[in-house]
Protein backbone atom coordinates (compact mmCIF):
# COMPACT_ATOMS: atom_id res chain seq x y z
CA UNK A 1 0.00 0.00 0.00
CA UNK A 2 1.32 3.21 -1.11
CA UNK A 3 1.79 5.27 2.31
CA UNK A 4 1.74 8.73 0.80
CA UNK A 5 -1.97 7.91 0.18
CA UNK A 6 -2.90 7.34 3.62
CA UNK A 7 -0.18 7.55 6.08
CA UNK A 8 -0.12 11.21 6.88
CA UNK A 9 -3.75 10.99 8.59
CA UNK A 10 -3.83 10.75 12.46
CA UNK A 11 -6.35 7.81 11.69
CA UNK A 12 -3.94 6.37 10.01
CA UNK A 13 -1.07 6.61 12.45
CA UNK A 14 -3.01 5.57 15.19
CA UNK A 15 -4.31 2.33 13.72
CA UNK A 16 -1.24 1.44 12.35
CA UNK A 17 0.32 1.58 15.99
CA UNK A 18 -2.42 -0.17 17.39
CA UNK A 19 -2.15 -2.93 15.03
CA UNK A 20 1.37 -3.36 15.10
CA UNK A 21 1.58 -3.16 18.90
CA UNK A 22 -2.11 -5.01 19.76
CA UNK A 23 -1.35 -6.67 23.41
CA UNK A 24 -0.45 -2.71 24.14
CA UNK A 25 -3.30 -1.22 22.91
CA UNK A 26 -5.83 -3.79 24.07
CA UNK A 27 -4.28 -3.71 27.61
CA UNK A 28 -4.02 -0.18 27.27
CA UNK A 29 -7.86 -0.04 26.58
CA UNK A 30 -8.90 -2.00 29.54
CA UNK A 31 -6.72 -0.19 32.21
CA UNK A 32 -8.34 2.97 30.72
CA UNK A 33 -12.17 0.89 31.18
CA UNK A 34 -11.31 0.31 34.60
CA UNK A 35 -9.75 3.31 35.82
CA UNK A 36 -13.27 5.14 34.52
CA UNK A 37 -15.19 2.74 36.12
CA UNK A 38 -13.77 3.14 39.47
CA UNK A 39 -12.96 6.34 39.38
CA UNK A 40 -16.96 6.64 39.00
CA UNK A 41 -17.45 4.10 41.96
CA UNK A 42 -15.25 6.39 44.01
CA UNK A 43 -16.76 9.57 43.19
CA UNK A 44 -20.41 8.38 43.70
CA UNK A 45 -23.23 9.82 41.28
CA UNK A 46 -23.90 13.78 42.28
CA UNK A 47 -27.91 13.96 41.47
CA UNK A 48 -29.87 16.66 40.57
CA UNK A 49 -32.58 18.12 42.84
CA UNK A 50 -34.82 21.08 42.48
CA UNK A 51 -32.27 23.70 42.92
CA UNK A 52 -30.54 22.90 39.70
CA UNK A 53 -33.73 23.44 37.57
CA UNK A 54 -34.92 26.75 36.73
CA UNK A 55 -37.90 26.53 34.63
CA UNK A 56 -40.32 29.51 35.70
CA UNK A 57 -42.72 29.33 38.67
CA UNK A 58 -42.95 26.00 39.35
CA UNK A 59 -38.89 26.27 40.53
CA UNK A 60 -40.12 29.14 42.76
CA UNK A 61 -42.86 27.18 44.48
CA UNK A 62 -40.27 23.98 45.15
CA UNK A 63 -37.48 26.51 46.48
CA UNK A 64 -40.12 27.80 48.81
CA UNK A 65 -41.28 24.48 49.94
CA UNK A 66 -37.51 23.60 50.36
CA UNK A 67 -37.62 26.53 52.81
CA UNK A 68 -39.99 25.31 54.77
CA UNK A 69 -37.98 22.06 55.79
CA UNK A 70 -41.37 20.15 55.55
CA UNK A 71 -41.24 16.22 56.30
CA UNK A 72 -43.06 14.46 53.86
CA UNK A 73 -43.45 11.20 54.92
CA UNK A 74 -45.04 8.40 52.39
CA UNK A 75 -49.01 8.10 52.88
CA UNK A 76 -50.93 5.15 51.76
CA UNK A 77 -54.93 5.42 51.56
CA UNK A 78 -57.24 2.06 52.11
CA UNK A 79 -59.94 3.03 50.36
CA UNK A 80 -63.35 1.29 51.36
CA UNK A 81 -66.39 1.22 49.09
CA UNK A 82 -68.89 -1.44 47.55
CA UNK A 83 -68.87 -3.27 44.25
CA UNK A 84 -72.23 -4.21 44.22
CA UNK A 85 -73.14 -0.52 44.28
CA UNK A 86 -75.06 -0.69 47.85
CA UNK A 87 -72.31 0.72 50.31
CA UNK A 88 -73.54 -0.75 53.80
CA UNK A 89 -72.39 2.62 55.98
CA UNK A 90 -72.46 0.22 59.20
CA UNK A 91 -70.37 -2.85 58.05
CA UNK A 92 -68.26 0.00 56.05
CA UNK A 93 -67.38 1.41 59.74
CA UNK A 94 -66.67 -1.72 61.02
CA UNK A 95 -63.87 -2.39 58.83
CA UNK A 96 -62.54 0.93 58.59
CA UNK A 97 -62.08 0.50 62.41
CA UNK A 98 -60.15 -2.95 61.71
CA UNK A 99 -58.37 -1.49 59.28
CA UNK A 100 -57.37 1.54 61.84
CA UNK A 101 -56.44 -1.36 64.45
CA UNK A 102 -54.37 -3.64 62.42
CA UNK A 103 -52.32 -0.88 60.79
CA UNK A 104 -51.53 0.59 64.42
CA UNK A 105 -49.67 -2.74 64.98
CA UNK A 106 -47.63 -2.61 61.59
CA UNK A 107 -43.94 -2.01 62.67
CA UNK A 108 -43.24 0.57 59.89
CA UNK A 109 -46.63 2.71 60.44
CA UNK A 110 -46.07 5.88 62.40
CA UNK A 111 -49.91 7.31 62.33
CA UNK A 112 -53.55 5.66 61.25
CA UNK A 113 -55.93 8.25 60.51
CA UNK A 114 -59.45 8.38 61.30
CA UNK A 115 -61.82 7.38 58.70
CA UNK A 116 -63.32 10.26 56.60
CA UNK A 117 -66.54 9.78 54.68
CA UNK A 118 -66.54 10.49 50.69
CA UNK A 119 -68.49 13.71 49.23
CA UNK A 120 -70.82 11.29 47.87
CA UNK A 121 -71.55 8.96 50.86
CA UNK A 122 -70.54 5.82 48.72
CA UNK A 123 -67.03 5.23 50.80
CA UNK A 124 -64.82 5.72 53.58
CA UNK A 125 -60.75 6.40 53.45
CA UNK A 126 -58.50 5.57 56.24
CA UNK A 127 -55.39 7.30 55.51
CA UNK A 128 -52.19 5.44 56.73
CA UNK A 129 -48.38 7.32 56.90
CA UNK A 130 -45.41 5.55 56.78
CA UNK A 131 -42.13 5.87 59.14
CA UNK A 132 -39.04 6.85 57.02
CA UNK A 133 -36.92 4.23 56.24
CA UNK A 134 -34.10 3.64 54.04
CA UNK A 135 -35.69 0.23 53.38
CA UNK A 136 -36.66 -0.69 49.66
CA UNK A 137 -39.91 0.73 48.83
CA UNK A 138 -41.55 -3.00 47.80
CA UNK A 139 -40.33 -3.79 51.30
CA UNK A 140 -42.53 -1.13 53.11
CA UNK A 141 -45.16 -1.16 51.83
CA UNK A 142 -45.84 -5.22 51.91
CA UNK A 143 -47.29 -5.88 55.13
CA UNK A 144 -49.34 -2.29 54.66
CA UNK A 145 -50.84 -4.59 51.52
CA UNK A 146 -51.02 -8.04 53.61
CA UNK A 147 -52.98 -6.29 56.04
CA UNK A 148 -55.48 -4.62 53.64
CA UNK A 149 -55.84 -7.75 52.04
CA UNK A 150 -56.80 -9.52 55.40
CA UNK A 151 -59.02 -7.48 55.97
CA UNK A 152 -61.22 -7.84 52.38
CA UNK A 153 -60.76 -11.65 53.38
CA UNK A 154 -62.99 -10.87 56.66
CA UNK A 155 -65.26 -8.35 54.72
CA UNK A 156 -66.06 -10.19 51.43
CA UNK A 157 -69.38 -7.92 50.60
CA UNK A 158 -67.39 -5.21 50.71
CA UNK A 159 -64.25 -3.74 48.42
CA UNK A 160 -61.23 -3.03 50.44
CA UNK A 161 -57.97 -1.80 48.83
CA UNK A 162 -54.97 0.04 48.83
CA UNK A 163 -53.37 3.03 46.93
CA UNK A 164 -50.36 5.09 47.61
CA UNK A 165 -47.48 6.16 45.48
CA UNK A 166 -45.28 3.21 47.28
CA UNK A 167 -47.74 0.85 46.60
CA UNK A 168 -48.45 1.93 42.95
CA UNK A 169 -44.98 2.01 42.42
CA UNK A 170 -44.85 -1.45 43.71
CA UNK A 171 -47.39 -2.86 41.33
CA UNK A 172 -45.99 -1.00 38.17
CA UNK A 173 -43.13 -2.14 38.73
CA UNK A 174 -43.94 -5.77 39.34
CA UNK A 175 -46.01 -5.58 35.87
CA UNK A 176 -43.74 -3.42 33.73
CA UNK A 177 -40.57 -4.34 35.35
CA UNK A 178 -40.75 -7.66 33.92
CA UNK A 179 -41.37 -6.18 30.64
CA UNK A 180 -38.36 -4.30 30.70
CA UNK A 181 -36.11 -7.01 32.14
CA UNK A 182 -37.68 -8.81 28.80
CA UNK A 183 -36.19 -6.40 26.41
CA UNK A 184 -33.22 -6.14 27.89
CA UNK A 185 -32.33 -9.27 27.91
CA UNK A 186 -33.75 -9.21 24.64
CA UNK A 187 -31.42 -6.36 22.87
CA UNK A 188 -28.29 -7.92 23.12
CA UNK A 189 -29.45 -11.12 21.25
CA UNK A 190 -31.12 -9.23 18.55
CA UNK A 191 -28.50 -6.93 18.11
CA UNK A 192 -26.09 -10.53 17.56
CA UNK A 193 -27.99 -12.33 15.35
CA UNK A 194 -28.47 -8.62 12.91
CA UNK A 195 -24.32 -8.54 13.27
CA UNK A 196 -24.39 -12.61 12.75
CA UNK A 197 -26.39 -11.46 9.48
CA UNK A 198 -24.38 -9.18 8.31
CA UNK A 199 -20.47 -10.87 8.89
CA UNK A 200 -21.85 -14.33 9.03
CA UNK A 201 -18.95 -15.07 11.77
CA UNK A 202 -18.93 -15.16 15.56
CA UNK A 203 -15.93 -13.11 16.70
CA UNK A 204 -17.05 -10.70 13.95
CA UNK A 205 -20.29 -10.37 15.47
CA UNK A 206 -19.06 -10.23 18.92
CA UNK A 207 -16.48 -8.00 18.63
CA UNK A 208 -18.44 -4.38 17.81
CA UNK A 209 -20.99 -5.46 21.01
CA UNK A 210 -18.01 -6.07 23.36
CA UNK A 211 -16.54 -2.50 22.29
CA UNK A 212 -19.69 -0.93 22.75
CA UNK A 213 -20.45 -2.13 26.53
CA UNK A 214 -16.84 -1.62 27.42
CA UNK A 215 -17.54 2.03 25.58
CA UNK A 216 -21.06 2.57 27.97
CA UNK A 217 -19.16 1.13 31.32
CA UNK A 218 -16.00 3.67 30.75
CA UNK A 219 -18.81 6.39 29.88
CA UNK A 220 -20.79 5.48 32.95
CA UNK A 221 -17.68 5.76 35.31
CA UNK A 222 -16.58 9.15 34.03
CA UNK A 223 -20.50 10.63 33.81
CA UNK A 224 -20.39 10.00 37.50
CA UNK A 225 -17.53 11.91 38.39
CA UNK A 226 -18.83 14.61 35.93
CA UNK A 227 -21.58 14.65 38.05
CA UNK A 228 -20.32 16.75 40.40
CA UNK A 229 -19.90 19.39 37.99
CA UNK A 230 -23.16 18.93 35.97
CA UNK A 231 -25.45 16.95 38.31
CA UNK A 232 -27.37 13.60 37.41
CA UNK A 233 -30.64 12.60 36.12
CA UNK A 234 -32.30 9.14 37.21
CA UNK A 235 -32.62 8.50 33.15
CA UNK A 236 -28.61 9.76 32.56
CA UNK A 237 -27.20 6.00 32.64
CA UNK A 238 -29.86 4.52 30.28
CA UNK A 239 -29.38 6.90 27.98
CA UNK A 240 -25.30 6.42 27.79
CA UNK A 241 -26.26 2.58 27.40
CA UNK A 242 -29.34 3.42 23.99
CA UNK A 243 -26.70 5.66 22.70
CA UNK A 244 -23.18 3.74 23.24
CA UNK A 245 -24.60 0.89 22.15
CA UNK A 246 -26.06 2.71 18.72
CA UNK A 247 -22.82 4.31 18.14
CA UNK A 248 -20.37 1.66 19.62
CA UNK A 249 -21.69 -0.77 17.15
CA UNK A 250 -22.53 1.34 14.27
CA UNK A 251 -18.86 2.38 14.39
CA UNK A 252 -17.28 -0.71 14.75
CA UNK A 253 -19.60 -2.06 11.93
CA UNK A 254 -18.43 0.82 9.68
CA UNK A 255 -14.59 -0.48 10.33
CA UNK A 256 -15.21 -3.72 10.69
CA UNK A 257 -17.06 -3.89 7.27
CA UNK A 258 -14.12 -2.03 5.31
CA UNK A 259 -11.27 -4.03 6.66
CA UNK A 260 -13.10 -7.17 5.34
CA UNK A 261 -13.62 -5.82 2.09
CA UNK A 262 -9.70 -5.10 1.68
CA UNK A 263 -8.96 -8.37 2.85
CA UNK A 264 -11.25 -9.91 0.23
CA UNK A 265 -9.72 -7.89 -2.27
CA UNK A 266 -6.20 -9.41 -1.76
CA UNK A 267 -4.67 -7.36 0.86
CA UNK A 268 -3.34 -8.25 4.21
CA UNK A 269 -4.87 -7.43 7.43
CA UNK A 270 -2.50 -5.06 8.34
CA UNK A 271 -3.09 -3.05 4.95
CA UNK A 272 -6.50 -3.53 5.15
CA UNK A 273 -6.72 -1.52 8.95
CA UNK A 274 -5.01 0.93 7.94
CA UNK A 275 -6.85 1.53 4.43
CA UNK A 276 -10.04 1.39 7.16
CA UNK A 277 -8.61 3.33 9.30
CA UNK A 278 -8.31 5.91 6.31
CA UNK A 279 -12.04 5.89 5.40
CA UNK A 280 -14.22 4.74 7.79
CA UNK A 281 -11.79 5.64 10.86
CA UNK A 282 -12.40 9.13 9.03
CA UNK A 283 -15.84 8.70 8.90
CA UNK A 284 -16.29 7.60 12.01
CA UNK A 285 -14.62 10.78 13.59
CA UNK A 286 -16.60 13.43 11.54
CA UNK A 287 -19.76 11.46 12.68
CA UNK A 288 -18.38 11.39 16.57
CA UNK A 289 -17.54 15.21 16.64
CA UNK A 290 -21.53 15.80 14.87
CA UNK A 291 -22.70 14.02 17.57
CA UNK A 292 -21.11 15.84 20.23
CA UNK A 293 -21.73 18.87 18.32
CA UNK A 294 -25.62 18.10 18.11
CA UNK A 295 -25.41 16.90 22.52
CA UNK A 296 -23.64 20.17 23.26
CA UNK A 297 -26.52 22.29 22.29
CA UNK A 298 -28.66 20.58 24.76
CA UNK A 299 -26.36 22.76 27.25
CA UNK A 300 -28.31 25.83 25.65
CA UNK A 301 -31.84 24.75 27.22
CA UNK A 302 -30.49 25.68 30.73
CA UNK A 303 -32.02 22.57 32.11
CA UNK A 304 -30.84 20.10 34.45
CA UNK A 305 -32.19 16.91 32.76
CA UNK A 306 -31.37 18.15 28.80
CA UNK A 307 -27.43 18.69 30.47
CA UNK A 308 -27.36 15.60 32.11
CA UNK A 309 -28.53 14.00 28.83
CA UNK A 310 -25.92 15.97 27.16
CA UNK A 311 -22.55 15.16 29.29
CA UNK A 312 -23.91 11.00 29.52
CA UNK A 313 -23.63 11.46 25.44
CA UNK A 314 -20.86 13.37 24.79
CA UNK A 315 -18.85 11.16 26.84
CA UNK A 316 -19.63 7.95 25.86
CA UNK A 317 -19.83 9.25 22.00
CA UNK A 318 -16.05 10.42 22.72
CA UNK A 319 -15.11 6.93 24.19
CA UNK A 320 -16.94 5.19 21.53
CA UNK A 321 -14.81 7.02 18.96
CA UNK A 322 -11.63 6.36 21.01
CA UNK A 323 -12.24 2.66 21.25
CA UNK A 324 -13.25 2.63 17.00
CA UNK A 325 -9.40 4.21 16.42
CA UNK A 326 -7.24 2.30 18.70
CA UNK A 327 -8.62 -0.82 20.33
CA UNK A 328 -11.01 -1.78 17.22
CA UNK A 329 -7.50 -1.89 14.52
CA UNK A 330 -5.63 -3.72 17.79
CA UNK A 331 -7.69 -6.57 17.72
CA UNK A 332 -8.41 -6.63 13.95
CA UNK A 333 -4.43 -6.90 13.30
CA UNK A 334 -4.10 -9.23 16.03
CA UNK A 335 -6.82 -11.47 15.44
CA UNK A 336 -6.08 -11.33 11.32
CA UNK A 337 -8.24 -13.56 9.33
CA UNK A 338 -9.49 -15.77 12.48
CA UNK A 339 -12.00 -12.49 12.75
CA UNK A 340 -13.90 -14.30 10.35
CA UNK A 341 -14.43 -17.38 12.20
CA UNK A 342 -16.83 -19.26 13.57
CA UNK A 343 -18.35 -19.13 10.66
CA UNK A 344 -21.89 -19.60 10.31
CA UNK A 345 -22.71 -21.52 6.83
CA UNK A 346 -25.58 -19.96 4.96
CA UNK A 347 -25.11 -16.04 6.48
CA UNK A 348 -21.19 -16.84 5.44
CA UNK A 349 -22.20 -17.18 2.31
CA UNK A 350 -24.25 -14.35 1.78
CA UNK A 351 -22.12 -12.02 3.42
CA UNK A 352 -18.79 -13.08 1.81
CA UNK A 353 -20.26 -13.61 -1.51
CA UNK A 354 -18.51 -11.97 -4.54
CA UNK A 355 -19.59 -9.89 -7.08
CA UNK A 356 -21.65 -6.14 -7.74
CA UNK A 357 -24.73 -6.36 -5.20
CA UNK A 358 -27.94 -6.67 -6.84
CA UNK A 359 -30.87 -4.65 -4.32
CA UNK A 360 -29.11 -1.32 -4.25
CA UNK A 361 -28.70 -0.46 -7.95
CA UNK A 362 -32.34 -1.64 -9.05
CA UNK A 363 -33.51 0.27 -5.59
CA UNK A 364 -31.36 3.66 -7.08
CA UNK A 365 -32.16 3.19 -10.62
CA UNK A 366 -35.35 5.08 -11.21
CA UNK A 367 -33.84 7.54 -8.58
CA UNK A 368 -30.96 8.38 -11.33
CA UNK A 369 -33.14 8.17 -14.09
CA UNK A 370 -35.27 10.48 -12.92
CA UNK A 371 -33.59 12.86 -10.03
CA UNK A 372 -35.89 15.82 -10.02
CA UNK A 373 -39.30 13.99 -9.71
CA UNK A 374 -37.69 11.81 -7.45
CA UNK A 375 -36.57 14.42 -4.88
CA UNK A 376 -39.59 16.28 -5.32
CA UNK A 377 -41.75 12.94 -4.52
CA UNK A 378 -39.43 12.38 -1.49
CA UNK A 379 -39.70 15.68 0.26
CA UNK A 380 -43.57 16.07 -0.20
CA UNK A 381 -44.09 12.72 1.27
CA UNK A 382 -41.21 13.92 3.82
CA UNK A 383 -43.46 16.50 4.67
CA UNK A 384 -46.33 14.90 4.78
CA UNK A 385 -44.89 12.69 7.24
CA UNK A 386 -43.73 15.49 9.26
CA UNK A 387 -46.58 17.48 9.27
CA UNK A 388 -48.02 16.07 12.61
CA UNK A 389 -45.21 17.16 14.54
CA UNK A 390 -46.50 20.69 13.83
CA UNK A 391 -49.68 20.12 16.30
CA UNK A 392 -47.23 18.00 18.81
CA UNK A 393 -48.19 18.83 22.36
CA UNK A 394 -45.47 18.86 24.64
CA UNK A 395 -46.57 17.26 28.74
CA UNK A 396 -45.45 15.08 31.20
CA UNK A 397 -46.47 11.66 31.47
CA UNK A 398 -49.18 11.17 33.87
CA UNK A 399 -51.18 8.98 36.04
CA UNK A 400 -53.67 8.99 33.11
CA UNK A 401 -51.18 7.46 30.71
CA UNK A 402 -50.84 4.29 32.99
CA UNK A 403 -52.00 1.08 32.26
CA UNK A 404 -55.64 0.85 33.43
CA UNK A 405 -55.35 -3.08 33.66
CA UNK A 406 -53.39 -3.06 36.52
CA UNK A 407 -55.28 -3.97 39.76
CA UNK A 408 -54.01 -0.74 41.91
CA UNK A 409 -54.81 1.52 39.27
CA UNK A 410 -58.56 0.54 39.11
CA UNK A 411 -58.02 1.49 42.97
CA UNK A 412 -56.83 4.72 42.46
CA UNK A 413 -59.58 5.73 39.63
CA UNK A 414 -61.97 5.04 42.29
CA UNK A 415 -59.98 6.62 45.20
CA UNK A 416 -60.28 9.67 42.93
CA UNK A 417 -63.98 9.31 41.78
CA UNK A 418 -64.80 9.53 45.68
CA UNK A 419 -61.64 11.58 46.93
CA UNK A 420 -61.11 13.94 44.16
CA UNK A 421 -58.60 15.63 46.07
CA UNK A 422 -56.46 12.73 46.55
CA UNK A 423 -55.82 13.06 42.68
CA UNK A 424 -54.20 15.89 40.75
CA UNK A 425 -53.54 18.83 42.81
CA UNK A 426 -51.47 22.34 42.45
CA UNK A 427 -49.54 23.02 45.32
CA UNK A 428 -49.65 26.64 47.00
CA UNK A 429 -46.63 27.70 48.48
CA UNK A 430 -46.52 31.21 50.47
CA UNK A 431 -42.93 32.82 51.98
CA UNK A 432 -43.20 35.78 54.25
CA UNK A 433 -42.39 37.05 57.44
CA UNK A 434 -43.55 34.84 61.05
CA UNK A 435 -45.63 37.50 62.20
CA UNK A 436 -47.62 37.50 58.95
CA UNK A 437 -48.71 34.06 59.33
CA UNK A 438 -51.93 34.56 60.72
CA UNK A 439 -52.77 37.15 58.27
CA UNK A 440 -51.69 34.28 55.32
CA UNK A 441 -53.77 31.90 57.07
CA UNK A 442 -56.63 34.30 56.56
CA UNK A 443 -55.59 34.35 53.28
CA UNK A 444 -55.30 31.07 52.35
CA UNK A 445 -59.12 30.53 53.88
CA UNK A 446 -60.11 33.25 51.51
CA UNK A 447 -58.76 31.46 48.66
CA UNK A 448 -60.12 28.22 49.46
CA UNK A 449 -63.84 29.53 49.76
CA UNK A 450 -63.66 31.35 46.46
CA UNK A 451 -62.38 27.73 44.72
CA UNK A 452 -66.13 26.37 45.78
CA UNK A 453 -67.67 28.75 43.29
CA UNK A 454 -65.73 27.01 40.45
CA UNK A 455 -66.02 23.11 39.03
CA UNK A 456 -62.16 23.73 38.34
CA UNK A 457 -61.51 22.54 42.44
CA UNK A 458 -62.42 19.69 44.35
CA UNK A 459 -63.99 20.32 47.22
CA UNK A 460 -63.54 17.21 49.52
CA UNK A 461 -61.74 18.95 51.97
CA UNK A 462 -59.57 16.80 52.87
CA UNK A 463 -56.14 19.17 52.68
CA UNK A 464 -54.99 21.33 55.88
CA UNK A 465 -52.24 24.56 55.44
CA UNK A 466 -48.67 22.85 56.08
CA UNK A 467 -46.86 25.42 58.45
CA UNK A 468 -42.84 25.36 58.50
CA UNK A 469 -41.43 25.54 62.18
CA UNK A 470 -40.09 29.15 62.19
CA UNK A 471 -43.85 30.35 60.69
CA UNK A 472 -42.32 31.63 57.36
CA UNK A 473 -43.70 29.05 54.96
CA UNK A 474 -47.03 28.11 54.44
CA UNK A 475 -48.48 25.81 51.89
CA UNK A 476 -51.39 23.75 50.95
CA UNK A 477 -52.69 21.56 47.99
CA UNK A 478 -55.63 22.43 46.31
CA UNK A 479 -57.07 19.44 44.02
CA UNK A 480 -58.89 19.52 40.57
CA UNK A 481 -61.10 16.67 39.99
CA UNK A 482 -59.43 16.55 36.59
CA UNK A 483 -56.83 14.30 35.21
CA UNK A 484 -53.12 16.53 35.43
CA UNK A 485 -52.49 16.61 31.17
CA UNK A 486 -56.53 17.66 30.84
CA UNK A 487 -57.20 21.49 29.86
CA UNK A 488 -59.53 22.44 33.14
CA UNK A 489 -56.48 21.35 34.91
CA UNK A 490 -54.71 23.75 33.18
CA UNK A 491 -57.51 26.29 33.66
CA UNK A 492 -57.54 25.68 37.25
CA UNK A 493 -53.72 26.56 37.54
CA UNK A 494 -54.49 29.89 35.17
CA UNK A 495 -57.23 30.65 37.36
CA UNK A 496 -54.75 30.41 40.52
CA UNK A 497 -52.02 32.45 39.15
CA UNK A 498 -53.86 34.99 37.94
CA UNK A 499 -56.42 35.76 39.68
CA UNK A 500 -56.97 33.88 43.06
CA UNK A 501 -53.35 33.95 44.59
CA UNK A 502 -52.96 37.79 43.77
CA UNK A 503 -56.31 38.67 44.79
CA UNK A 504 -55.65 36.90 48.47
CA UNK A 505 -52.06 36.21 49.43
CA UNK A 506 -50.85 38.84 46.95
CA UNK A 507 -52.74 41.23 49.28
CA UNK A 508 -50.09 40.46 52.51
CA UNK A 509 -47.57 42.87 53.08
CA UNK A 510 -44.20 41.19 52.54
CA UNK A 511 -45.53 37.65 50.65
CA UNK A 512 -43.95 35.96 48.10
CA UNK A 513 -45.72 33.18 46.77
CA UNK A 514 -45.57 30.79 43.82
CA UNK A 515 -48.29 28.26 42.52
CA UNK A 516 -46.21 24.54 41.70
CA UNK A 517 -47.37 20.98 41.30
CA UNK A 518 -47.50 18.67 38.97
CA UNK A 519 -50.10 20.74 36.57
CA UNK A 520 -47.46 23.67 36.84
CA UNK A 521 -44.30 21.72 36.19
CA UNK A 522 -46.05 20.45 33.37
CA UNK A 523 -46.89 23.95 31.64
CA UNK A 524 -43.90 25.69 32.62
CA UNK A 525 -41.42 23.07 31.96
CA UNK A 526 -43.31 22.75 27.67
CA UNK A 527 -42.84 26.68 28.10
CA UNK A 528 -39.40 26.80 28.86
CA UNK A 529 -38.66 24.18 25.86
CA UNK A 530 -40.72 26.03 23.43
CA UNK A 531 -38.27 28.95 24.30
CA UNK A 532 -35.06 27.00 24.41
CA UNK A 533 -35.58 25.08 21.28
CA UNK A 534 -34.81 27.64 18.65
CA UNK A 535 -31.75 28.87 20.43
CA UNK A 536 -30.44 24.94 20.21
CA UNK A 537 -31.61 23.87 17.05
CA UNK A 538 -30.06 26.77 15.62
CA UNK A 539 -26.61 26.16 17.62
CA UNK A 540 -26.64 22.95 16.31
CA UNK A 541 -26.98 23.66 12.61
CA UNK A 542 -24.65 26.02 12.43
CA UNK A 543 -22.12 23.93 13.96
CA UNK A 544 -23.15 21.35 12.19
CA UNK A 545 -22.53 23.12 8.95
CA UNK A 546 -19.91 24.44 9.67
CA UNK A 547 -17.90 21.03 10.45
CA UNK A 548 -19.70 19.12 6.98
CA UNK A 549 -18.07 22.67 4.95
CA UNK A 550 -14.56 21.76 6.72
CA UNK A 551 -14.98 17.99 6.11
CA UNK A 552 -16.36 17.86 2.55
CA UNK A 553 -15.31 21.61 1.08
CA UNK A 554 -18.52 21.65 -0.16
CA UNK A 555 -21.44 24.22 1.10
CA UNK A 556 -23.90 22.70 -1.48
CA UNK A 557 -22.67 19.26 0.47
CA UNK A 558 -23.34 20.91 4.01
CA UNK A 559 -26.88 22.43 2.72
CA UNK A 560 -27.79 18.73 1.77
CA UNK A 561 -26.96 17.13 4.70
CA UNK A 562 -28.86 19.12 6.80
CA UNK A 563 -31.67 19.08 4.98
CA UNK A 564 -31.88 16.05 4.97
CA UNK A 565 -31.38 15.66 8.49
CA UNK A 566 -33.97 17.73 9.20
CA UNK A 567 -36.57 15.77 6.97
CA UNK A 568 -35.93 12.99 8.82
CA UNK A 569 -35.82 14.24 11.87
CA UNK A 570 -39.14 16.47 11.43
CA UNK A 571 -40.45 12.49 9.96
CA UNK A 572 -39.10 10.93 12.69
Amino acid sequence: MSKSRTGGAPTVRVARWSATHPWRAIAGWLVFVIACFALGSVTSVNEADGNDENIGEVSRADAINEAGKFNDPDVESVLITSPSGRFDRAEADKAAKVVTQRMKSVSGVAEVAPAIPSPKGQALIVRVTLKDSEADAAERVQPLLDTTAAVQGQFPELRVEQVGGESIDKALSETLGDDFRRAELFSLPVTLVILLIAFGALIAAAVPILLALSAVAAAIGLSAAASHLVPAVEAGNSVILLIGMAVGVDYSLFYLRREREERARGRNHLDAVELAAATSGHAVVVSGIAVIISMGGLFLAQDATFSSFAVGSILVVAVAVIGSLTVLPAILGKLGRWVDRPRVPLLWRLSARNGEPRFWPAVLKPALKRPAATLIVSVVALLAVASPALGMTLKFPGTEDLPRDTAVMQAYDRLTEQFPSTGTSHQLAVQAPADQQPAVAAALTDLVNRTKSSDLFAQDGLTEPRVSADKTVTVLEVATPYDGGSQQARDALAKLRSELMPQTVGQVPGASYAVGGFVAADVDYAAHIRSKLPLVIGFVLLLTFIVMVVTFRSVVVAFTAIGLNLLSAGAA
